[in-house]
């Protein structure tokens, strides 16, 4: 069967087709691999047929990251905000586990996109309702962002590397030696487990002291509106 030209092909070209055909290239080469040229050839087109979508390949990077952030399933929300924030954790680092080659973007490139931007607007929104602060809020998703990006470049560093582990010296490093056997692979979910316990015991603590600062504040501001209600 004859494969259709390519003024047919390029028809079928649409944003979010690239990204899809991107993000599969990069899955299989890495993210070095990905040219504008290289996607065409991939896609049956010329390079110069995705810049009518994408003025760069910067752009289509954005598109990408998109697609991984549109990948992440939220959970449904929950009373408890500290055990839907550690789900929601969960569940961007398992773009990491389907996605290895491709995660960088979201651990170091800025969302550029009103929708990527959705993803914020969802975790920020939900600690807002539950009593923290705009500043805290803020602090709390830039502190999940750095842990679960941390812990998922770790992780993807942890298995794929082929390196056998260093013979440490005991004499010199008898501390290290000792803690060693629980670095391998083999505890990286137990590690990454613990971690995000830690971190949002901490986030609990914020949480709770954001309230009872703000309650004070809260009952303190029904008293005036009641006595300036009076004077009227």
């Amino acid at each position: 069967m004859r494969s259709p030209p390519r003024s047919r092909r390029r028809e079928r070209l649409s944003p979010g087709a690239i990204a899809v055909a991107a993000l599969r290239l990069i899955d299989r080469d890495g993210l070095e691999a990905l040219s504008m040229r290289r996607l065409g050839e991939a896609l049956g087109v010329e390079a110069m047929a995705l810049y009518h979508h994408f003025p760069s390949r910067t752009a289509l990077l954005d598109a990408v990251t998109e697609r991984l952030v549109g990948e992440i399933d939220m959970p449904d929300p929950s009373g408890d905000v500290v055990a839907w924030l550690g789900e929601v954790v969960r569940r961007y680092i398992a773009v990491a586990d389907r996605h290895p080659e491709a995660f960088p973007l979201l651990a170091t490139r800025r969302f550029n996109t009103a929708a990527a931007f959705g993803f914020v607007e969802s975790v920020v929104g939900t600690l807002i309702a539950a009593g923290a602060s705009p500043e805290l809020a803020v602090d709390i998703f830039r502190g999940l962002g750095a842990f679960a990006n941390g812990a998922a470049l770790a992780g993807i560093a942890v298995r794929q590397s082929t390196v056998p582990p260093a013979t440490l010296d005991a004499v010199h490093l008898p501390n290290v030696a000792r803690v060693a056997p629980w670095l391998g692979p083999e505890h990286v979910d137990r590690l990454f487990t613990s971690s995000l316990g830690m971190f949002l015991d901490g986030v609990a603590l914020r949480l709770q002291r954001s309230r009872a600062a703000s309650g004070p504040r809260r009952k303190s501001g029904k008293k005036v509106a009641k006595i300036r209600r009076k004077r009227r």
